[in-house]
């Protein structure tokens, strides 16, 4: 269906929301037939994808309701999100043992043996959970909540479901923008990484909301959403270095092999940081979700 900045909120909503849980769905059936790495990965973010529909058009269906999928598309997400860290830090140690030296290397090639076997462990486990989510429960509860959505009994909160779409998502755009203006300045520090954090997952939410409102931004989406994902992509990195290093710290290496690996691991870091800083100089963060916002 054509949609554009003048189709009424309800009808938005429910097209746009129900494409997210379908995508979601048919990613779910995909990954347990594979297990691969690749699509259960895609099969988390499709969650996130989901809850950023939920969010954005909570506002057009009773609370209730809303919260009900919510949380049930959030186990989903929690229970993919240890496979995810593991995969994510085996393609990282895999790749750090080929820098190091030999006696660095062999203790990494331990380490990383005992990973693969958590993760042998974990997808054992993942297996009956993803069979459940393609087998339709979720689905369920999901098909009820878009068919929650009245337009004779409307919201109590004063919602017009019959308003264009294009105000509507300008003051949701500004919502997730508002977020990140109030954490750059603290996150612009080298050691601030608590700030850091907090960006990216409002980064993320703010790629999510601007891939499910794409069509209003037409002729400059691909530009301006590579330009957020990149964002997205280096604060990822820091905060998975930052995580790997609580792991090397906890995984009882010798000190010198933790000395060497976290030393690699602080310089790629500040690497990081340095392409971080120079982007917010090259294309500032506010200014493009600025252009995305007013757009639409």
């Amino acid at each position: 269906m054509h949609l554009d900045g003048t189709t009424p909120l309800w009808i938005a909503a429910t097209v746009l929301v129900y494409a997210r849980g379908e995508e979601l769905f048919r990613r779910g059936e995909k990954a347990a037939t594979t297990l691969d790495a690749e699509d259960i990965h895609d099969l988390r973010v499709a969650s996130r994808r989901l809850r950023e529909g939920l969010a954005l058009f909570a506002s057009c269906y009773p609370p209730a309701v809303i919260s009900a999928v919510d949380k049930r598309v959030k186990k989903v997400t929690r229970f993919l999100g240890d496979i995810r860290n593991t995969d994510e830090a085996i393609l990282f140690f895999t790749a750090l043992a080929a820098e190091l030296d030999d006696s660095c290397r062999r203790d990494l090639e331990t380490f990383l043996a005992t990973c693969h076997d958590d993760r042998e462990r974990t997808v054992r486990g993942l297996e009956s959970g993803l069979r459940k989510i393609a087998a339709g429960r979720l689905s369920d509860l999901y098909l009820r909540t878009l068919h929650s959505l009245s337009l004779f009994t409307p919201p109590d909160n004063g919602i017009d479901l019959f308003s264009p779409l294009s105000g509507f998502a300008k003051d949701a755009l500004d919502q997730r923008l508002s977020t990140i203006r109030e954490l750059l300045p603290q996150a612009r520090e080298p050691g601030a990484i608590e700030a850091q954090h907090r960006l990216r997952i409002a980064v993320k939410h703010f790629r999510y909301r601007m891939e499910l409102l794409s069509f209003l931004v037409r002729a400059e989406y691909p530009l301006l959403h590579g330009l957020v994902k990149g964002y997205q992509d280096v604060l990822g990195t820091m905060h998975d270095l930052d995580v790997f290093s609580g792991i090397v710290r906890e995984a009882g290496f010798p000190a010198g092999t933790e000395k060497m690996i976290l030393d690699a691991m602080d310089a790629k870091r500040g690497k990081l940081f340095l392409n971080f800083s120079g982007m917010l100089v090259a294309q500032p963060l506010e200014q493009i979700g600025e252009r995305v916002r007013d757009l639409v």
